[in-house]
């Protein structure tokens, strides 16, 4: 009688063991599923992100820094194992690479400046790393009303390198959102009258709001 008694004093002795590791703060595995893989901006942004650069590209998203750049050789050992230690825990947004070779061609972060995002200060390391590494960085504000044209002419202009085709006049290449349109009657515009047109407009135009 005395032996079944402790048998059942033990039991409960170890149940109550076990319930208390799998409450506790110190069980290794204190998972649980997200509801979505990105964020509403995230979202938004990666969708018309692709639309933006077509299928020539591919974009990937939450990319390891350590996985974009590597040590340069005659690094000292303590050199290297700092900066790799450092760039394992940075990461980038989203990468833009090409969907042929997987050549990288720029990275991208999302800045929320509501105070929601800890990429509200660009980071000296992440941005050292990327500029020594030559790979084009741009960081982007978060809104809620992105246009497909301004992240196409942001993207392509900052980090693909390609501007859209614009118009030649006898030899100048001229944008036509900025030229004005001329009467029937008057004759042909000269370089000299399309710089005239241009110059007030061109003098205080920003190259894009969308950077930040």
């Amino acid at each position: 009688m005395e032996l079944v008694l402790f048998a059942l004093i033990s039991l409960i002795v170890i149940v109550g063991v076990l319930a208390s590791r799998l409450n506790d703060s110190s069980f290794p595995f204190p998972f649980d599923s997200k509801p979505s893989v990105f964020t509403a901006a995230e979202k938004n942004f990666q969708n018309l992100l692709e639309q933006a650069v077509g299928p020539k590209y591919r974009i990937i998203n939450r990319v390891k820094l350590a996985d974009i750049v590597t040590i340069r050789n005659g690094i000292s050992n303590r050199a290297s194992q700092s900066a790799v230690t450092n760039a394992e825990g940075k990461y980038l947004d989203f990468v833009i690479c090409d969907r042929s070779t997987m050549k990288l061609l720029g990275a991208i972060d999302l800045v929320d400046t509501q105070g929601k995002g800890y990429k509200i200060k660009k980071d000296w390391f992440v941005s050292g790393a990327l500029e020594a590494a030559t790979i084009p960085h741009l960081r982007i504000k978060v809104k809620a009303n992105y246009t497909l044209d301004e992240i196409r002419a942001c993207i392509n202009s900052r980090l693909l390198g390609n501007r859209s085709p614009q118009p030649k006049i006898k030899g100048k290449i001229i944008p036509a959102p900025m030229l004005k349109a001329r009467s029937k009657t008057s004759g042909a515009l000269t370089p000299a009258a399309a710089q005239a047109q241009l110059t007030p407009q061109l003098s205080g135009q920003p190259l894009t709001a969308l950077p930040h």
